[in-house]
């Protein structure tokens, strides 16, 4: 029997409390390990894996106030399984939690992200080797820069915490002894930083200061 539209709809509402429910149970006996020095790791992933595997298909009623907390509650479910992972030092496992939060993180960023940025400044030195000579192309070209939206308040607090987990990545390749990886994010982070200090910062100047 097929499903209606609002049997549908239905559904897809029960899906998001249900989820929201079993976060809240998984939090609650993750906290309850530690109390009683047991691992909270194994309930943490389990949070990861519920929120990551939500289909897409069944989340189309959803409300962009349903869909902002989901993808908050995603970053803030793989920032707890990194920090466990950390405090576990499971080094391995805390590099590939990381790693997928920040991707999270660089996601939510913006016009800051690090591959948007790394893209534009491909973009950007492909259009720098073309020789435009006419006046009416340079101004079409400042015309559509000043048209460029900046950065929001929730972009930068976004970058923000994808510093702070660049930070930990450090920390974790030292600790494994991956020195050029540890420098790498390193650099990351300054860059980042200098940018977030930008008080005139656009979308355009990142893509085209961002070496």
């Amino acid at each position: 029997m097929a499903m209606t539209p609002q049997n549908d709809q239905e559904a897809q509402q029960q899906l998001f409390t249900d989820t929201l429910l079993k976060l809240q149970i998984h939090a609650a006996l993750a906290k309850e390990n530690s109390h009683h020095n047991k691992s909270p790791l194994p309930l943490l992933a389990q949070s990861c894996s519920l929120l990551d595997n939500l289909p897409s298909a069944t989340t189309t009623t959803w409300t962009p106030t349903q869909r902002t907390l989901i993808d908050a509650l995603k970053i803030d479910a793989w920032m707890a399984l990194a920090d466990g992972c950390i405090q576990a030092n499971d080094l391995i496992q805390a590099e590939a939690s990381l790693q997928h939060l920040a991707t999270l993180q660089d996601a939510a960023a913006g016009p800051f992200s690090w591959r948007v940025q790394k893209a534009n400044k491909n973009n950007h030195n492909r259009r720098n080797k073309t020789v435009v000579s006419s006046d009416s192309s340079s101004n079409d070209t400042t015309a559509t820069s000043s048209l460029s939206p900046g950065p929001t308040e929730e972009h930068r607090q976004a970058v923000a915490g994808l510093i702070q987990t660049w930070c930990k990545l450090c920390q974790v390749y030292t600790d494994m002894g991956k020195s050029d990886m540890a420098n790498n994010f390193h650099k990351r982070m300054q860059k980042m930083t200098d940018l977030l200090q930008d008080p005139v910062l656009s979308s355009t100047t990142v893509a085209a200061t961002t070496p």
